[in-house]
C-alpha cells in the first residue's frame, strides 16, 4: 500500500504540480517586500495606529496587513458592525471615522503617503454624550457629531453612565499593545467618559477592562468603539481578551488529560503487579521441576 500511495503522489500529482510550479524561498520573499511608503510609515515609534492604503483595493487585499494594522484588509468573516461602517461611512469617505478609528497615515493612488493630522489617538474623553434609541439611529449619528468631543451611545447602556456629567479636559496613552491585552494610562480632572479607538466585540464576548485593578464595564459607543466610565485622577486601564469558552475548555481538556493519564499510568501499575505476583509460581513450578528430574534420576 505504501508503494501504491508513493507512486500515486509523486507520478500522478506531477500532472497537476511539478518542480515548477513552485517558487524558491527568495522568489517568495520578493512579495512582500516593502514599498518606499511602508518603509516610510514603519518609522514611526508609535504603538499603535492605522493605515489606510488606497493603492489597492482596500477592502479586497491584505497586503498592507503585512506591514500595517489597517483600516482595510481581508477576510472573508468581517464583524458585521465593522462592515456597516465599511459601507455607511468608509466607503463614502466621511473623515471624522477615519479619524475617530485613529487613521494617522493614508497612502494615495500613487504609492505616496500623507499623515492625518486630525487622527484621534487610541482614546480621548469626551465632553458631551448622545443618547439613541437604536442603531439606525446610532450609525447615522456619526454623521452629524464630531466624535472628539461627543459620545453616541445606544440606550442599552444607559445605566452605565447614569448620572454623568462629563467634561473636557483628560488624556490617554497607550502603554502597551498585544492583541490580546492593551494597557493605558488615564488622567481626568473630573469623572468622564473614555473612548478608545478599538473596535467593539461584546457584551460578554470575552474582553475584560479593569481600572486600578478593580473590574470597570465596557460600553459600546459611536457604533463599534469601546467606552469606559473613568474617575476622577490618574488610574491604570487594562483591557484583556480571555472569553468564558476558552477557560471551560482548557478545564475540559485538563480533566480529559488526566484522565487519560491515570488510566494509562493505572495500565502500567496493574500490569507491573500481576507480573510481579506471577514470579513466585514461576520459579516454584521450575524447582518442582527440577525435583522431579532428580527423582527420576
Amino acid at each position: 500500500m505504501g508503494i501504491l500511495f508513493a507512486l500515486d503522489l509523486g507520478m500522478v500529482g506531477k500532472r497537476y504540480l511539478d518542480n515548477g510550479s513552485f517558487e524558491t524561498e527568495r522568489q517568495y520573499e520578493e512579495n512582500f517586500a516593502p514599498r518606499p511608503a511602508d518603509q516610510q510609515i514603519l518609522q514611526d515609534p508609535e504603538l499603535y495606529y492605522r493605515v489606510y492604503d488606497g493603492s489597492i483595493s482596500t477592502f479586497q487585499s491584505a497586503q498592507a496587513s503585512y506591514f500595517h494594522k489597517t483600516v482595510g484588509g481581508y477576510h472573508a468573516a468581517k464583524l458585521q458592525r465593522f462592515q456597516d461602517m465599511i459601507d455607511y461611512h468608509i466607503s463614502k469617505g466621511n473623515q471624522k471615522v477615519l479619524d475617530m478609528l485613529n487613521t494617522k497615515y493614508f497612502i494615495n493612488q500613487e504609492g505616496k503617503v500623507q499623515l492625518n493630522p486630525g487622527a484621534m489617538g487610541n482614546g480621548w474623553f469626551v465632553s458631551n454624550i448622545k443618547m439613541v434609541d437604536n442603531a439606525n439611529q446610532e450609525i447615522e449619528a456619526l454623521n452629524e457629531i464630531d466624535p472628539a468631543t461627543t459620545a453616541v451611545v445606544h440606550k442599552e447602556f444607559s445605566d452605565a453612565i447614569q448620572g454623568l456629567n462629563p467634561s473636557e479636559g483628560g488624556s490617554v496613552t497607550l502603554k502597551t499593545y498585544a492583541p490580546n491585552e492593551l494597557t493605558y494610562d488615564v488622567n481626568t480632572p473630573s469623572e468622564g467618559l473614555a473612548v478608545f479607538s478599538e473596535i467593539w466585540y461584546g457584551p460578554d464576548k470575552g474582553w475584560k477592562a479593569t481600572i486600578d485593578g478593580q473590574e470597570a464595564k465596557i460600553i459600546r459607543v459611536d457604533y463599534c468603539m469601546r467606552g469606559i466610565r473613568i474617575p476622577a485622577g490618574q488610574h491604570k486601564v487594562v483591557m484583556t481578551f480571555h472569553p468564558e469558552s476558552f477557560e471551560k475548555g482548557e478545564t475540559v481538556s485538563l480533566i480529559s488529560s488526566s484522565i487519560l493519564l491515570l488510566a494509562f499510568l493505572g495500565m502500567i501499575v496493574y500490569g507491573g503487579y500481576n507480573w510481579f505476583n506471577e514470579q513466585p509460581e514461576d520459579e516454584e513450578l521450575e524447582e518442582n521441576q527440577k525435583q522431579s528430574k532428580g527423582k527420576k534420576k
